[in-house]
């Protein structure tokens, strides 16, 4: 990384420029008066904690302000739709918890704690993946969803910094954990035996927790989350939405080029997103915030085990 200390400032203001830009782009109007309709609406003890901590308030934020509330689901069985649904990304919420010390008021703030954290974690694990990938490494933090979901409060910036360290490091802690933050980015580990299965593992744990703490008819999201490929595309079509499928596509030929089953997996997942996703292209970028990473590992990339930053004796099949 010392080699290439200009080129991580410069990435690193980058970086932070964009990041701070969302966030600010996402502060709703009326900030205050959202804020104070969510924490009546949720039952929960939170009020003015200012602008820039205001985006939960809107959205998939809310059911993880409210997880982080109530770590155990209680409050989520009352007004948040599909609570068993949003219970599968538990992670985040509880993340928000430590990060807000247990103090309900303080949970904005938990939130922003985390999902920063998340962001400035991401960024150095790309710098330490530079040697090992080349300049593509930085392609971890031109994700897109990386910085949506830190400006909305939602779980995409923490599953992101959980993918990076399974992959690069073959850790089954990473992979567990991002089986409880942002399940459907498992898929990028797929043709990874252990990790795949214990990240499922997890999944299917919180699931049924889910499942007997809900019940069935709160079990199953209601609208189009998957579909028949590139369907919910046509139904909901948009500039933003046909780029997605045009990369998806790519890299969905490559991954069959390449005999890489984490590129055709996670490429038929975003080509296969439902009408309740692509409705709104934010959505559908967020869900796809596993591409850009296994871009930048490339096809073929065989993780180190061990310790993340320990030796780097990767074996990069695509040439790097």
């Amino acid at each position: 990384m010392t080699r290439h200390r200009y080129e991580f400032a410069l990435v690193a203001l980058i970086v932070i420029s964009v990041a701070l830009w969302a966030r600010y782009e996402y502060i709703p109007p009326f900030a205050d008066r959202h804020v104070e309709v969510a924490a009546e609406r949720y039952d929960l003890d939170i009020s003015e904690p200012g602008a820039w901590f205001s985006a939960w308030s809107l959205g998939d934020g809310q059911a993880f302000a409210v997880i982080a509330a109530d770590p155990s689901g209680v409050k989520l069985s009352g007004e948040i739709k599909e609570p068993a649904y949003r219970y599968t990304r538990a992670g985040y919420g509880w993340a928000a918890t430590l990060g807000s010390l247990g103090r309900e008021t303080w949970i904005p703030y938990g939130l922003a704690v985390v999902g920063t954290l998340a962001i400035v974690g991401t960024l150095a694990l790309a710098a330490r993946l530079r040697d090992r990938l080349g300049a593509r490494a930085w392609l971890i933090v031109a994700n897109p969803a990386l910085y949506l979901g830190f400006a909305g409060d939602t779980a995409e910036p923490l599953g992101i910094f959980l993918l990076v360290w399974a992959l690069g490091g073959g850790s089954l802690i990473a992979s567990a954990l991002l089986g409880i933050t942002r399940p459907s980015y498992l898929v990028a580990l797929a043709g990874r035996l252990r990790q795949i299965v214990v990240g499922v593992i997890a999944t299917i744990a919180i699931l049924v927790y889910g499942f007997l703490r809900f019940s069935s008819a709160q079990f199953v999201p209601d609208g189009g989350r998957v579909a028949v490929p590139f369907t919910a595309y046509l139904e909901n079509s948009s500039l933003l939405g046909w780029v997605l499928a045009a990369l998806a596509v790519v890299t969905l030929l490559v991954g069959i080029w390449r005999k890489d089953w984490a590129w055709g997996a996670a490429a038929l997942l975003v080509v296969s997103l439902g009408t309740d996703v692509t409705l709104d292209p934010v959505n559908a970028w967020r869900a796809a915030g596993m591409l850009p990473v296994l871009w930048a590992f490339g096809p073929g990339y065989q993780a180190v085990k061990g310790r993340f930053f320990g030796p780097v004796r990767a074996a990069v099949l695509s040439g790097t």
